[in-house]
C-alpha cells in the first residue's frame, strides 16, 4: 500500500508539473521577490525543469504507454472500490469526500471528483499489476502437485468471529438477542471487551492450536454460519460464529493460485521497460534525446578491464 502511495503522489507530482510548464513556459510575472530582485515564474518553471524534468518526462511518458496498454486490459468496479477501501481503511477517512480533501490538502493531489482520483491514480497502478501476471497461465496439475508437495502449509482451518463478555448472564442475552435476527457484528461492537470488538469480532482464519481450547472445540465444531452457545474460557464467555473453512485442496485452490501466479509474473520494472522498448518514442527536445538510451547503462554496467601484464 505504502508503494502505491508513492507512485500515486510522484503521479501527481508530475502532473502539476507539467501543467505549470505548459501554462508559465512564457510567463515573467514574478513568483517572488528579494531584496528588490526578481523571481520570475518563467526563471522559476526553467528551474523546475533542470532538476525535475528529466525524471518529470520519463514518468510522463511512462504513464502514456501504461494508458495505452490498458486499454486491453480489465479493471473491475470491485477491485477499484478495494483499492478505494485500502486507501480509507489507511487514511482514516469515512467517506470520498473526505478522502479528496486528504489528498489536496496533504498530497496536493488535485482530484475534481472521485472519476478523476480514480482515472488518474487508481486505475494505472492496477493495469500494471495485471500486465506482471499477463503472460503466467497457473494450471490444475501445478496447484494440486503444489498443495501435496506442501501439505503441513494447508492445516484444517476455521474463519469466525465471537463475541467475548465476562458473565453468562451478558452471553445469553447476546444469544437471545441473535436468535431474535439481530446483526452478530453491531451485536460485537455493543457487547463485545475483546479487541475485535471494533472490527465486528472477526478473528479471520485459524488452524489448531492458536487458540485456547474451550474455544477452539467449539469453533471447529461448528459448521459454517452457525452460531455457538456460550463457550467459557478464562477470558470470560463467547458467542462464536463460524464464517468459513478450509479442509481440503479445492479450499485451497485459489490461494494456492494467488501464489504461483506471483512466483511466475514479472516484475513491474520488467513490464514498463517491455512496454517503453515496444513504444514508438521520439524525444525533441535536445537536452533528454538519452532518456531511453542504452548506450548508458550498458557503458555503466560494462565490466573494466584486466589490467596489462
Amino acid at each position: 500500500m505504502k508503494k502505491r502511495l508513492i507512485a500515486i503522489i510522484s503521479l501527481a507530482c508530475m502532473t502539476t508539473l507539467a501543467a505549470c510548464n505548459n501554462d508559465a513556459a512564457s510567463d515573467n510575472s514574478t513568483v517572488a521577490t528579494v531584496n528588490g530582485t526578481e523571481i520570475t515564474e518563467s526563471e522559476f518553471i526553467d528551474t523546475l525543469k533542470q532538476r525535475y524534468g528529466k525524471d518529470t518526462l520519463e514518468e510522463m511518458i511512462q504513464r502514456t504507454v501504461l494508458n495505452e496498454a490498458g486499454e486491453d486490459v480489465e479493471v473491475t468496479d470491485e477491485e477499484i472500490e478495494e483499492e478505494l477501501d485500502n486507501f480509507r481503511s489507511n487514511f482514516g477517512t469515512e467517506n470520498d469526500e473526505e478522502l479528496l480533501e486528504l489528498l489536496r490538502t496533504q498530497f496536493n493531489i488535485q482530484a475534481d471528483s472521485m472519476d478523476t482520483f480514480v482515472q488518474e491514480f487508481i486505475v494505472p497502478p492496477l493495469v500494471l499489476q495485471k500486465l506482471t501476471a499477463s503472460d503466467v497461465e497457473v494450471t490444475e496439475e501445478q496447484m494440486q502437485a503444489y498443495y501435496e508437495e506442501n501439505s503441513e502449509q494447508f492445516e484444517e482451518q476455521v474463519e469466525a468471529s465471537h463475541i467475548l463478555v465476562e458473565d453468562e448472564t451478558a452471553a445469553q442475552e447476546v444469544l437471545e438477542r441473535l436468535e431474535a435476527g439481530e446483526d452478530f457484528a453491531e451485536l460485537a461492537q455493543e457487547y463485545s471487551i475483546d479487541g475485535s470488538a471494533a472490527n465486528g469480532g472477526e478473528l479471520g482464519f485459524f488452524g489448531k492450536g492458536r487458540m485456547v481450547p474451550p474455544f477452539e472445540e467449539a469453533a471447529f465444531e461448528l459448521a459454517i454460519d452457525e452460531i455457538s452457545d456460550p463457550v467459557e474460557s478464562d477470558f470470560g464467555f463467547h458467542i462464536i460464529k463460524v464464517t468459513d473453512k478450509k479442509e481440503t485442496f479445492d479450499d485451497y485452490k485459489s490461494d494456492i493460485e494467488q501464489l504461483l501466479t506471483q512466483q511466475q509474473s514479472k516484475t513491474t520494472d520488467e513490464v514498463m521497460e517491455e512496454l517503453i522498448d515496444n513504444a514508438n518514442i521520439e524525444i525533441q527536445d535536445p537536452q533528454y534525446s538519452d532518456l531511453f538510451s542504452k548506450e548508458d547503462s550498458t557503458e555503466e554496467a560494462a565490466p573494466a578491464p584486466a589490467p596489462a601484464e
